[in-house]
């Protein structure tokens, strides 16, 4: 699939359904992990500044553009993408085209039942999807190791990886090389929706892509993560100008 490059980070041009439905196919035909970043401004600065997470950004099949700030971006540097991919949303489309036979998935963190939870609401919504397992991020299931070692036993398909930018990233890159056939992916706090815990924006504000904004105004303790996305737009302006 064709990539744009935005701040050295290679960024997937695709819509979110026809990326789904690849990764779907190419699960059955790779004998090596799946691993997805799906990134918004915030992701992409700390990668700036963290050259050790900006290689597992680098070193991933796919960086999808989460935060509408990321297809801004691209935008004004004359590359635009085809649409936003956000997370969750992704997530959803995983699930919806589960096949009972083949497909196995597993929720990695959160805190504690949180993860519980957005996995009995995914079985109802999804009845295809088999769930072969959940455990927080908070070690109730042992540390980052531990966890690896109990997931890959259950030889899922698709895990989904809520611990937060960097360690999400952090942990795929350290343990992918535990699971042959599966797609892995950093959700951020899409449990945390899934589960009723968050509300998403409305869908007014989806459409309007002030999705951002809604967060700001109902979890005023974003307001400090909110600044990376002006900084991200003004790092954009100086490559723009080179």
């Amino acid at each position: 699939m064709n990539k744009v490059n935005i701040l050295n980070i290679p960024i997937t041009n695709t819509t979110k359904a026809q990326f789904s439905k690849k990764m779907m196919i190419l699960l059955e035909k790779q004998k090596r992990p799946i691993q997805i970043v799906t990134a918004n401004p915030e992701i992409i600065m700390l990668a700036k500044e963290n050259p050790t997470y900006e290689g597992y950004l680098r070193a991933s099949d796919h960086v999808v553009a989460d935060g509408i700030g990321v297809v801004m971006g691209a935008k004004m540097l004359g590359t635009p993408l085809q649409e936003r991919i956000a997370g969750y949303e992704l997530l959803l489309e995983f699930l919806s085209l589960a096949d009972v036979e083949k497909h196995r998935f597993y929720f990695y963190g959160g805190k504690p039942g949180v993860a519980q939870k957005a996995a009995e609401e995914a079985k109802k919504r999804f009845p295809n999807a088999k769930i072969v397992g959940v455990s927080d991020g908070y070690g109730g299931d042992g540390d980052g190791v531990q966890v690896a070692e109990k997931i890959a036993k259950l030889k899922p398909t698709h895990i989904f990886v809520a611990l937060g930018a960097p360690k999400q990233e952090e942990w795929i890159a350290e343990h992918a090389q535990r699971f042959q056939h599966a797609i892995m992916m950093g959700v951020g706090g899409s449990f945390d929706v899934l589960s009723g815990q968050v509300n998403r924006a409305p869908e007014l504000f989806i459409r309007l892509n002030l999705e951002w904004f809604y967060r700001l105004i109902t979890q005023p303790t974003r307001a400090k993560r909110m600044l990376k996305i002006p900084q991200f737009l003004l790092a954009i302006q100086r490559e723009k100008r080179k």
